[in-house]
């Protein structure tokens, strides 16, 4: 996440500056009672002058009653200058309270927010304590209920008893086992009772996982010569074995081992430089730096190759990061940006870009040739794509940007922020149920149960934009979902596409734990490299590869001079090499989605019965 922009950190400068307005607006109050009070001692000399005028009329019987009469009515018309004065003073300073009022608001909603960045939790999420309801219920457009439990029988003690959970086995039969015998001296091999010798009736087995830290080795590569002793028709030798650094020392285990170390497991080279120091060898961090470099002009037309076929997905998932850029034309550093553009499974590639600003640019050149679905953030920078593509690319919004919005807004307004968040956790309830439809059925379902949930979002988005100040949390969150609500709507009309942009979130998290290693890239050169390198370790996590495995095989085959590049593919070197997918994390991922479809499942009964 980003700080916001023009405030300090420091919660208590947040709060003398309340302390500020709080003061002002005190004077405020105590000038504006003045100015009534003085507003109202000047009507009541008008009405006094205007009486004395009346009565001076009635006697008018000579010149010098007529002077006063003027006098008077001059009196009269100051008084209401004077009176029209007050009101507009009157008028401005309401009209300051009001603004100071509003700017009092936003940065009380701003400080909370600081807050809960610095000190609270992160994550937008509601209690799944079991019993607890839907906070407004909505019984026309609730979801279908779960079907209900058989009731429970009488007797607690019949319940069956929870299975038990299998016990965790580390999975090492596949690993080297050295046998280390151990024996009894020989006077305990002797019986105390007859004196004879004890017999071996079985052994016990105990097993114990060591560590043996890595071993750098040297290959030397022998090549003999032949000649013919009586001709001279030349020499001739077996050729050199391809190397991924051509001329260099480094073999394909040793460059793929740097290369994930720096963009899988984010080592900055500093500390790889003391890693490989401690396996023997000392290698300076800028021999590591050629080595990435010439990995990815290696590794670059398979990335190219994942290029093209992400841009024939009929959906792309995208978003982006910022990075830290030293050099370039300019001193000190810039701010570059990693983009991430995802297709759909038939397409199962990520690839990244690399550009120097987040200007439209960018994008525009990556899906200039590009027709399909583009689900992303409300960045400003997509709406020339999609207004420049004639309607070849459709836009498709992230509910999970607006569901942030007005959960920020919950503290200023919860009410209004509350029943549009439960309307939204319905949302998501039903995408949960049609997890494992098929794309038809999944639409069909949006149709029935999602529509109706969107049309009662978009009344009451129509109703609070009027009421809403503009610059409070909830006036921007209205706003944000009025003008993307075409978008927001958009996955319902098409099952392949999802209610969020969540999967480019996640894929980009590869990058923000990086950058809080390394820091920074050193040059503008080095950003299109390092989107290679993030495009190919991407796709190996896609596919839950063992990334050296795959990397080392992939960079040994291109140097060769392969040019069949998709076997080299994620999923289809996946398909060829089972040993190397890590079936640990499949597994993993499967138990978690199990958990979370669990809670989900309780808290929808749990919601059908208070309902």
């Amino acid at each position: 996440m980003s700080d916001t922009p023009g405030f300090t950190h420091d919660p208590d400068e947040f709060q003398r500056v309340l302390d500020d307005l709080l003061r002002r607006n005190a004077e405020l109050h105590q000038q504006a009672a003045e100015a009534r009070q003085r507003a109202e001692e000047a009507r009541q000399r008008a009405e006094d002058a205007q009486r004395r005028i009346d009565e001076l009329e009635k006697q008018l019987e000579h010149d010098s009653l007529h002077q006063q009469a003027a006098a008077a009515r001059q009196q009269a018309e100051d008084a209401r200058r004077r009176i029209e004065e007050l009101e507009r003073v009157l008028d401005q300073t309401a009209a300051d309270y009001q603004q100071l009022q509003e700017k009092h608001d936003e940065l009380a909603e701003t400080l909370a927010l600081l807050r809960r960045y610095i000190f609270g939790q992160r994550r937008e999420r509601f209690s799944d304590a079991p019993g607890q309801g839907h906070l407004f219920d909505l019984p026309e457009i609730l979801t279908e209920p779960e079907p209900p439990a058989p009731p429970p029988a009488d007797d607690a003690a019949t319940k069956p008893p929870k299975p038990a959970r299998p016990p965790r086995r580390t999975r090492i039969d596949h690993l080297p086992h050295i046998r280390i015998e151990h024996d009894l001296p020989e006077g305990e091999k002797t019986c105390a009772c007859c004196g004879g010798p004890k017999q071996k009736i079985g052994e016990d087995i105990s097993r114990e996982l060591d560590f043996v830290p890595a071993q750098l080795n040297v290959k030397v590569h022998v090549l003999p010569k032949y000649a013919c002793p009586k001709c001279r028709d030349g020499v001739a030798s077996p050729p050199v074995p391809p190397k991924p650094i051509p001329g260099g020392i480094a073999g394909a285990g040793l460059v793929a081992f740097v290369v994930v170390s720096k963009f899988a497991d984010h080592l900055p080279l500093d500390r790889l430089e003391d890693i490989l120091t401690r396996h023997g060898v000392f290698l300076a961090r800028s021999t590591l730096c050629d080595w990435v470099r010439n990995a990815a002009i290696v590794l670059k037309p398979l990335a190219d190759l994942q290029k093209t076929l992400v841009l024939q997905s009929p959906i792309i998932w995208t978003d982006d990061t910022p990075v830290t850029v030293l050099g370039g034309e300019q001193p000190g550093s810039s701010t570059g940006r990693f983009w991430v553009y995802i297709g759909d499974d038939g397409h199962p590639y990520s690839v990244y870009d690399f550009t120097t600003s987040r200007s439209r640019d960018g994008p525009a050149e990556f899906l200039k040739d590009y027709r399909g679905f583009l689900q992303a953030d409300a960045y400003g920078g997509y709406d020339g794509i999609f207004l420049n593509s004639d309607g070849k690319i459709v836009e498709v919004a992230c509910w999970s940007h607006a569901r942030r919005k007005f959960f920020e807004a919950r503290s200023n307004a919860p009410r209004e922020a509350n029943e549009i968040l439960e309307w939204i956790r319905q949302l998501y309830d039903i995408e949960d149920r049609g997890r494992e439809l098929t794309p038809d059925e999944r639409k069909a379902l949006r149709q029935r149960e999602s529509v109706p949930i969107l049309d009662r979002i978009e009344k009451k988005l129509d109703d609070l934009s009027g009421r809403a100040l503009p610059k409070s949390a909830l006036g921007k969150a209205v706003t944000y979902a009025r003008n993307q609500w075409a978008a927001l709507r958009q996955y319902v009309n098409d099952g392949r596409l999802t209610i969020d942009n969540n999967v480019s979130e996640r894929t980009l998290r590869l990058q923000a734990v990086g950058r809080n290693n390394w820091q920074f890239l050193g040059s503008e050169e080095a950003g299109p490299r390092a989107a290679v390198l993030f495009t190919i370790l991407a796709g190996a996590k896609r596919h839950h590869l063992e990334p050296w495995a795959y990397l080392r095989d992939v960079l040994l085959r291109l140097s060769a001079g392969e040019t069949e590049w998709e076997p080299l593919l994620p999923d289809r070197w996946a398909a060829s090499h089972p040993e190397h997918v890590l079936q640990h994390r499949i597994d993993e991922s499967r138990r978690k989605a199990a958990r979370q479809k669990e809670r989900r499942q309780e808290r929808r009964a749990a919601a059908s019965k208070t309902g």
